[in-house]
């Protein structure tokens, strides 16, 4: 494999880790040890949960959102490099670039701006215990772990 494939698959790697990374997560409706029960977000690790200090803020944990993204994004590279090595060799087309990186950086701008409007608070590491009462997988546009939740309250 020379490196003009690995730059390309790199090209492509790094903005589709961050499409997937957006749209494709885990929610975890999870009881928080001496605090309320609430829906966090993140896989393989929880990086997102509710503020507990007011309503529509949430916490980042750093270190987890460091680790889910790289995780993500060794997956995807992983497939990209599997697809060129025994496929078909990835040929990238100016235009098709161009779009992906606009999707890319549409979703980044969204998440960005959600994460800055609200009393946001970004924590190195999740400071606090939990117990987890059930967790599937999440697509952006879904609110199914609404409804989950609200089964656990009836």
């Amino acid at each position: 494999m020379n490196d003009i494939n690995l730059k390309a698959i790199l090209k492509l790697a790094f903005p589709l880790t961050i499409i997937i990374f957006i749209l494709l997560t885990k929610w975890w409706i999870v009881d928080v040890v001496d605090g309320s029960d609430c829906i966090m977000y993140g896989f393989p690790l929880i990086y997102k949960s509710p503020a507990f200090y007011t309503s529509l803020a949430e916490q980042y944990f750093v270190m987890e959102f460091l680790i889910d993204f790289l995780f993500y994004f060794v997956s995807v590279f992983a497939i990209l490099f599997l697809i060129s090595k025994f496929i078909t060799e990835l040929k990238l087309k100016r235009k098709l670039l161009i779009i992906i990186y606009v999707i890319a950086g549409i979703l980044f701008g969204l998440e960005t701006l959600m994460a800055t409007v609200f009393e946001t608070s970004f924590s190195i590491q999740r400071d606090f215990d939990i117990v987890v009462k059930q967790t599937r997988a999440k697509f952006y546009f879904s609110n199914k772990e609404r409804k989950e939740f609200d089964k656990f309250h009836q």
